[in-house]
Parts: C-alpha cells; sequence; structure tokens
C-alpha cells in the first residue's frame, strides 16, 4: 500500500501514526534529504509524540535538527525554503482531531513530489537508509520562524494598515501568532477561536458552513478571514458573506496571473471565464499540493490556487499561505477601493456542491477506477467529455461532475460545479448514488 498521499502520510494518531513509524519515516527522509532540517508541528493531542520520534529518525541520519515548535505551515515553509535543506512538519491540518500527518517538504519549502516520495518509501520499507557515526549525532537547534517571517511580510504589507480585520485561526497552530502579524502590521485585529487546543471549537476545514461566527461577525469589519488549524488554507468573510474559494482564486487570477497559471481539475469553471476576460491560459493539474507546486515549476507560472483555499504566488510560496493571501486581498481591495463583496460581485455564478462518502482506505482508488471504465463504455447522455487525469470528471456544455478518491482522508470526493445550484444539486446526487452503487 502507497503510504504518501497528496499531503504526506496521514492517519489515526498512535493507531496509524505511531512513533515506530514516524521514526522510520524520518531515517528514510534524513537519507535523501540530508544537510539542515526544520522540525514543526501543531496544536493536537499527540503531535509532540510524534514530533519527538521525528527528530530522533533525523537525528540518528546524521542530520542537524532545527525546531521551530508549534507554527503554522506557511511560516515553517517559509523557514525551510530560505535556510533549510529540507523539513517535516507534523500537522493534521484540516482533518478531524483523530488525524495525524507526516508531512515532509523539499528545499523549496513545497510538498515533496512524488519521486522524493518513492525514494522515501522504498528505503523505509526496504530499512536500508543512513545510520550516523555514534560521534556525528548533534543536537537539537531552537529557530525563531515567526520573527524571520515578519522581516518577509512587513515589505509586502507596505502602506497596508488601519484595516479592522477579524480572525478565526480554529485554536490551532495560527492562534496567537496569526492575529500578532497583523497587529505588528497595524492593523485593527479582534480574534475568535484564538487559544490554542487540542481540540478545536470548529471543525478544523474552514468551508461556509464551518465558518458561521465568523460570517454573522464579519460586517463589523473590513475583512474576515477564517483558516484551518495549520493556516495554509484560508477562507474570507465580508458583510456578512463568506465567499468561496474559487470566487477569490477568480479574484487572485485577475490581479495576479499572467500568461499561465496552474489549478487542479476540480476547480469552478469560473476561472476559465477569468483567463478569457484577462488573457492568460489556464493549466489544469492533478489535485493537491505537489502537483501544483510542480506545475507551477514546469509552467514557469505565476499564480496557481486550489479549491480549498489554498493560494500560491511564486516566486514568494509554492505553498498555501493564508497571512500572505490576507495582505494580498487587502491590496487589491485598497488600490481598488471597493469592498470584497463589491470585487466578487464583479464576476459571473457558478455554484459547486462538495460531498465525500467514506470508504475504505484499500476500496477507494479501486471504486473510482471501476466508474471511470464504465463511464468510458457508456458516455452518459448530455456529456462532452470524460477526463481520468485524477479521478472521473464528466464535462456537460456549462458543467461538470468530479468523483476522485481522497489522497488525505479514507473518503471519495464528490464535486459538481454549475450556473445554478439546483443543476449542482442534481449533478451531485447523481454522482453520490453512482458511487454507492459501487461500494
Amino acid at each position: 500500500m502507497q503510504l504518501f498521499g497528496t499531503a504526506g502520510i496521514r492517519g489515526i494518531t498512535n493507531k496509524d501514526i505511531t512513533p515506530e513509524l514516524a521514526l522510520k519515516i524520518a531515517q528514510a527522509y534524513g537519507s535523501v534529504f540530508t544537510g539542515d532540517i526544520a522540525v514543526a508541528r501543531d496544536t493536537r493531542y499527540g503531535a509532540e509524540m510524534i514530533e519527538r520520534a521525528v527528530v530522533a529518525g533525523l537525528q540518528s541520519t546524521g542530520n542537524n535538527v532545527h525546531l521551530l515548535g508549534i507554527i503554522p505551515l506557511p511560516i515553517f515553509a517559509r523557514f525551510v525554503s530560505d535556510f533549510m535543506d529540507g523539513g517535516i512538519i507534523v500537522t493534521g491540518s484540516h482533518t478531524p482531531p483523530q488525524i495525524m500527518g507526516i508531512v515532509p517538504v523539499d528545499e523549496l519549502g513545497r510538498d515533496i513530489y512524488w519521486d522524493k516520495a518513492d525514494d522515501i518509501e522504498k528505503i523505509y520499507k526496504n530499512g536500508k537508509g543512513k545510520i550516523a557515526a555514534w560521534d556525528k549525532i548533534e543536537d537539537t537547534i531552537y529557530e525563531d520562524a515567526v520573527e524571520h517571517y515578519m522581516k518577509f511580510i512587513e515589505p509586502k504589507a507596505k502602506n497596508l494598515s488601519g484595516f479592522k480585520i477579524i480572525v478565526d485561526p480554529a485554536n490551532g497552530s495560527g492562534a496567537g501568532i496569526i492575529d500578532g502579524i497583523f497587529e505588528n502590521l497595524g492593523m485593527d485585529v479582534y480574534c475568535i477561536h484564538c487559544d490554542r487546543r487540542h481540540i478545536p471549537e470548529r471543525p478544523s476545514e474552514p468551508r461556509r458552513e464551518t465558518l458561521q461566527e465568523l460570517q454573522k461577525l464579519s460586517p463589523n469589519f473590513d475583512i474576515g478571514i477564517g483558516t484551518d488549524v495549520d493556516a495554509d488554507r484560508v477562507l474570507f468573510a465580508s458583510q456578512g458573506e463568506v465567499f468561496s474559494e474559487d470566487t477569490i482564486g477568480a479574484i487572485f487570477a485577475k490581479f495576479f496571473a499572467r500568461e499561465k497559471m496552474v489549478t487542479p481539475i476540480n476547480s469552478s469553471s469560473l476561472i476559465e471565464y477569468v483567463a478569457r476576460e484577462n488573457g492568460f491560459e489556464v493549466i489544469y493539474c492533478p489535485v493537491g499540493p505537489p502537483e501544483i507546486a510542480e506545475h507551477i515549476l514546469r509552467y514557469n507560472a505565476s499564480y496557481g490556487y486550489e479549491e480549498t483555499g489554498k493560494y500560491i504566488f511564486p516566486p514568494d510560496t509554492l505553498w498555501g499561505d493564508s497571512i500572505l493571501s490576507t495582505i494580498n486581498i487587502l491590496k487589491i481591495i485598497d488600490s481598488q477601493g471597493k469592498s470584497l463583496k463589491e470585487l466578487a460581485n464583479e464576476f459571473p455564478k457558478y455554484y459547486q456542491i462538495k460531498e465525500k462518502i467514506a470508504v475504505d482506505r484499500e476500496k477507494k482508488r479501486e471504486i473510482v477506477d471501476k466508474i471511470g471504465e464504465m463511464l468510458a463504455k457508456n458516455m452518459l447522455e448530455g456529456a462532452k467529455n470524460i477526463v481520468r487525469v485524477d479521478g472521473v470528471k464528466i464535462i456537460y456544455e456549462d458543467s461538470w461532475l468530479l468523483i476522485r478518491a481522497s489522497g488525505t482522508e479514507d473518503v471519495i470526493r464528490i464535486f459538481s460545479d454549475a450556473p445554478s445550484m439546483e443543476k449542482a444539486k442534481e449533478l451531485v446526487e447523481f454522482g453520490k448514488s453512482l458511487v454507492k452503487s459501487f461500494i
């Protein structure tokens, strides 16, 4: 069974993700990436335990381990990109609190691509990793990655101050850090769910339905931001409305995309509209941070986004960064003299529904493959094309349905996208019934 998904290795804490697994994965990683390696973690139960095992594994291979503590992923990635030869962050990110993740990155700070993941997995399985001599095992080094991040973000926020912001960091790694950064940048900040907890007061994944408190309070502020536990994902609220990730992705595309941009195949058709209006090419890739970063580098793209609320601005980032994304949206608001709602209303509306069905880990990809094989032989009425880049995407004249195995959870995801909510609901219900018939 393949260990790595679209964002590292994930599973239930102390059942799937054990100290033994973490130690061996870190030893395998430390045999592929050598030198100065950063380690950080999030706030959930067991993260410290897994972090210690990761540190031990890296030390046993003779690497210099730099401990960054509990910090958001974008601050970790920034530090790795600027100073390190690699890094591992222990985080369950947007997933439920019992799920733990071991997320390795490369020297660019991005999630490792599949070639390196395969190298690490081979060493993990054959046990033929590096073992350092007794006098080559160094003590850990403690680093202040937040201070370094402030030096990076301050020039980006030049001439931006006085905005009233409400922040919801889901009681995670960003609590006490993100709000502090914006305060230091001259913003008037109010924070909810702002104490660090093992289990957040609201679901970690930032979606419209999980950000009801932020939505309710947003009319009192210029902008509201809601992140997941490790703060790479972000949703924005304004004037009592939480805006879809694709709408924000389209706003960013209008102002940041030049010639080429990258987005996964589950992004809304809205992005094609923006591309036609502004004269750039949309390059589609499989779902997941490794693919987005790889395609940005491969095609020298100027911007990338994922419908989960990750916005990427090369060359500054190859990962989602909720703080930089907020600064960039405030820059657009400031330069255009418009509210976020006014900016969003300039685009046509597409409605996207996102559902998921729990499936055994061993069966989820097999089920999706069988659905794809069936549809390839039996083209659906009204369908224009079926794309199998990542899962099964059925494309209609003005809408689409995507069925794919999640790379981070034991679920099959069913997404629909259409110019009306009625059509989107119809498509997603058909997708759900199709998946259930194959389970």
